[in-house]
Parts: C-alpha cells; sequence; structure tokens
C-alpha cells in the first residue's frame, strides 16, 4: 500500500541532502515515463527556492506518486 506520509518524508531528506551538498546550481523532478498528469506538470529544473514539494497534491497514478528530485550538476572543475 502506498504511504503518502512517507513518502513525503523521503522525499524532504532528499531535498535537504541536495540543498546541503552544495555541488547542485539547482534542482530536477524526474518523472515516470507513465506519470499522471499532475506529476508530468512537474517535470524540470527548478531554483531551491522554487521547488514543488513531492508527492504533488493531485497525483493520480494508482501505485502513487514515483517523482523524485536529483540534483543539476553543471559546475565545472572541484
Amino acid at each position: 500500500m502506498y504511504d503518502v506520509v512517507k513518502k513525503q518524508k523521503e522525499q524532504q531528506a532528499a531535498l535537504k541532502k541536495i540543498r546541503e551538498g552544495k555541488i547542485a546550481t539547482k534542482v530536477r523532478i524526474l518523472v515516470a515515463r507513465d506519470a499522471c498528469p499532475v506529476c508530468k506538470s512537474l517535470e524540470g529544473a527548478y531554483e531551491f527556492d522554487q521547488v514543488p514539494p513531492l508527492p504533488p497534491e493531485g497525483c493520480s497514478h494508482p501505485d502513487g506518486c514515483r517523482c523524485f528530485y536529483a540534483p543539476v550538476l553543471d559546475r565545472f572543475g572541484p
């Protein structure tokens, strides 16, 4: 069974790790190929202060939200 609260906590922890890593310049939301329309609308890169929460309200996929955060790593060098 899909646990929304557990998914929220996991995604919050992932976003915090990306922010605190100080390597990423933005956060990307990646979605599954068969994601619902709500999730598909979120796909893309965001500034840290504009990242929408996951799972999104209104997700209608039968298996629940399968979106996740990923760091955007576009800096060069050490």
